[in-house]
């Protein structure tokens, strides 16, 4: 049998004779009861804002099925493993990233359809590092690259033949290949094959996740490039869309000794 604790006072009454006044005994207990309610809402709340943030911050769970076996190769996030055609491992950007990177800013870059050309230079600018990128887009502005290239109908392809990483710096990467550019110039179609050779300076991507749309998915981020032609010959702007300095750098090596 439970044990009530009553309260009990004593008021002088304005005779002098003491009236005692107690608590009603349920009274107690239903008051002990919702207290004890309380306390239990509390804990749940606390359990489930806790929930709620370890759900929002872990990662999803997914079952990943290779469909010419029908093999789980995912569970969870846990078991790892690979089939013929598909590899499951845990997310660690490798150089197969880097090389992806380069190439499809080498692509967005000299790859020229005048009617995806704005997508595609929104796409390059966003590989690279948030200074360059704004720099580019200034020097392509001020320069008027892309003005003449609507003005001269351009239209370009860009064959990639060769792009290596680096063997003292896994951060750098050297590519070369060929663009063709077919455009108008004084009324007449002008065809221009050059040689290109590049070299690029990555970094991880300081954005979070690492792994985004802005990338490619890649986890790295353009910080530095440069662009000149193989036989250091000068070619048109039109032709050779690069840095700014870099591209003096090709019109000085291309002057003969008495311009200079």
């Amino acid at each position: 049998m439970k044990e009530v604790i009553i309260e009990t006072k004593t008021i002088e009454t304005a005779l002098g004779s003491p009236v005692y006044l107690s608590r009603d005994p349920e009274d107690v207990v239903t008051i002990s009861s919702l207290f004890k309610a309380v306390w239990v809402l509390l804990v749940i709340l606390a359990l489930s804002i806790g929930i709620n943030i370890y759900l929002s911050l872990r990662k999803a769970d997914r079952i990943v099925v290779d469909r010419t076996s029908g093999r789980v190769v995912e569970l969870n996030n846990r078991d790892y493993g690979w089939t013929e055609t598909v590899s499951i491992s845990p997310d660690v950007p490798t150089t197969t990233d880097k090389k992806y990177l380069v190439k499809e800013f080498l692509t967005a870059l000299y790859e020229v359809e005048q009617s995806t050309r704005e997508a595609q230079v929104n796409k390059l600018l966003r590989m690279l590092d948030p200074d360059l990128s704004i720099g580019m887009a200034t020097r392509l502005k001020q320069n008027g690259v892309l003005a003449a290239e609507k003005t001269e109908s351009v239209n370009s392809s860009w064959e990639l033949q060769d792009l290596t990483v680096d063997e003292n710096d896994p951060y750098v990467l050297r590519a070369i290949g060929v663009r063709k550019v077919r455009r108008k110039a004084a009324g007449q179609d002008v065809e221009e094959s050059v040689q290109l050779k590049a070299k690029f300076l990555l970094k991880d991507t300081p954005s979070t996740p690492v792994r985004n749309d802005n990338n490619l998915r890649t986890g790295f981020t353009i910080l530095r490039f440069r662009v000149e032609p193989v036989n250091s010959k000068s070619v048109s702007p039109v032709t050779l869309i690069a840095d700014n300095s870099e591209q003096e750098t090709v019109a000085v090596s291309s002057a003969t000794p008495a311009q200079k």
